[in-house]
């Protein structure tokens, strides 16, 4: 039986607190829900000090409505193994004279501790994230056909799982590691070659913590694949939940399942498709260890954080209206374009904007010209945050301005991490940016050097299949 959790799961066993544990146990079901992972349901008698039934006194405390004691952390256990339940807090409860309570954990561990503490700091955690294998572009199965000097066929299968990538920064150690588990005999199986990002800390940190140490590199990916990305696992290492022996010995640390309720609800996410993921405009490869330290270095400064996090979101499916994306990518252009002037000095948003534009060389002369697109951009936003204004954009043009919006955000990647600006240029030519430029040239939508939107009516001819006879063009009508 593995010692695990997920849907459908009922586990039955008991609880320890550490504290006083030859009193007699507290029995719980272990159960999980699909977004809110992991929960601990606890019976009890409500009863007298004293009464018959002295093992739920311990419950009683800790679900008692006026002065709670639910210990920080508790270890649960049953036949198929211990759990470790930390950052608890009540769920739930209710009264009676069979009274039920229940918790739930910031983090899940499924792992017996060497001893009881109320929360703990481990040295290292692992976690795979989708986009990571195709921006690694680890390869740690190599399979060559070739042909033996007898003439007969030959398949060579090179199992490697050594390709690393290490940098420390922040008190951490950072490492995006190649994985391979697999199984065989007279048929080889792939079990899982995802790699993994590590954070490792000497004197151990917090799950949470880690995780936080982790999260400027799941926002350099959403940027760089343009695309929802989920967390897909945790796992831990450290000496304080060693592989344990049936005769109570242990061969040291290994790697832990961890579940995160900050994450648990995005395991089961549709995961990315082949064709979402296939075009990867920046490698792990064209950055390095340097480039990587500098991403994480700078997403250190809370300025740039801030920028960072509502486009992230935004590209990760934070809202289906394009009326909240606008304004959520105006306000990280808005926060970049003040990261970049390092100043400390305000200006407008539109000069923000135009920051953002000038020092990453975007330039889109079939819409507009610079000043134009940061104007237009600021000026949207605005007309959707103030109701006074009594203007809105139409449908094309919010369309059209809000995937261009998330484009220049994305764009900001190239100049700050150094790299190739050939790069830059192959990106702004990818299926993602020049769909962004259609919806304007697709209906004659050009931006005017004020902000304002026009509308270029084209003539019969160029709707048809035929060329058209004549390059001439009605004149640009104003877009209200």
């Amino acid at each position: 039986m593995v010692n695990t959790l997920g849907p459908g799961d009922v586990r039955v066993g008991h609880l320890f607190d550490g504290v006083d544990d030859n009193v007699p146990d507290q029995v719980a079901t272990l159960t999980f829900d699909d977004t809110r992972g992991a929960e601990l349901t606890v019976p009890y008698f409500w009863e007298d000090e004293g009464g018959p039934n002295p093992q739920y006194r311990k419950a009683r405390e800790w679900f008692d409505l006026q002065n709670e004691t639910l210990p920080k952390s508790l270890v649960y256990a049953d036949d198929k193994g211990h759990v470790t339940l930390t950052g608890l807090h009540v769920s739930g409860s209710s009264i009676g004279s069979m009274p039920v309570g229940r918790a739930r954990a910031q983090a899940v561990i499924f792992g017996r501790p060497r001893s009881h503490q109320d929360e703990y700091l481990v040295e290292e955690l692992m976690s795979t994230i989708d986009g990571l294998e195709e921006f690694a572009g680890f390869r740690p199965i190599d399979i060559d056909h070739g042909q033996a000097e007898d003439g007969h066929r030959r398949t060579t299968v090179v199992l490697d799982a050594s390709e690393v990538v290490e940098w420390e920064t922040g008190g951490y150690k950072y490492k995006i590691k190649s994985n391979l588990l697999w199984h065989g005999g007279r048929s080889f199986t792939v079990d899982d070659s995802r790699p993994y990002i590590s954070t490792s800390r000497e004197g151990g940190a917090t799950v949470g913590d880690h995780l936080e140490a982790q999260w400027p590199l799941r926002a350099l990916l959403v940027l760089v694949h343009g695309t929802k990305l989920a967390w897909r696992s945790h796992k831990l290492r450290d000496n304080e939940f060693p592989l344990w022996m049936m005769n109570g010995s242990d061969r040291g640390p290994h790697a832990v399942e961890v579940q995160l309720a900050g994450t648990i609800e995005q395991h089961r996410s549709p995961k990315p498709t082949e064709h979402s993921l296939g075009l990867v405009p920046l490698r792990l490869s064209d950055l390095g260890a340097e480039g990587m330290k500098r991403w994480v270095v700078l997403y250190a400064d809370p300025n740039f954080e801030r920028a960072i996090q509502p486009a992230v979101e935004v590209i990760n499916g934070a809202s289906r209206f394009l009326e909240p994306q606008l304004m959520m990518l105006a306000i990280s252009l808005d926060y970049l374009g003040y990261f970049r002037s390092g100043d400390g000095q305000r200006r407008s948003m539109a000069e923000h904007i135009k920051k953002c534009l000038d020092d990453a060389s975007l330039d889109w002369p079939q819409l507009g010209s610079r000043d134009g697109i940061a104007k237009a951009i600021a000026a949207v936003n605005n007309d959707l945050k103030h109701p006074d204004r009594q203007t809105s954009p139409d449908s094309d043009v919010l369309a059209g301005i809000t995937r261009l919006a998330e484009i220049i955000v994305r764009a900001q990647i190239f100049d700050l991490l150094g790299v190739d600006d050939a790069l830059r240029q192959q990106f702004l030519g990818y299926n993602d940016a020049r769909h962004a430029v259609e919806i304007f040239t697709t209906n004659g939508i050009a931006i005017a050097d004020d902000g304002s939107f026009t509308r270029v009516a084209r003539q019969p001819e160029t709707l048809s299949n035929e060329p058209a006879v004549t390059g001439e063009v009605a004149p640009e009508e104003p877009l209200s």
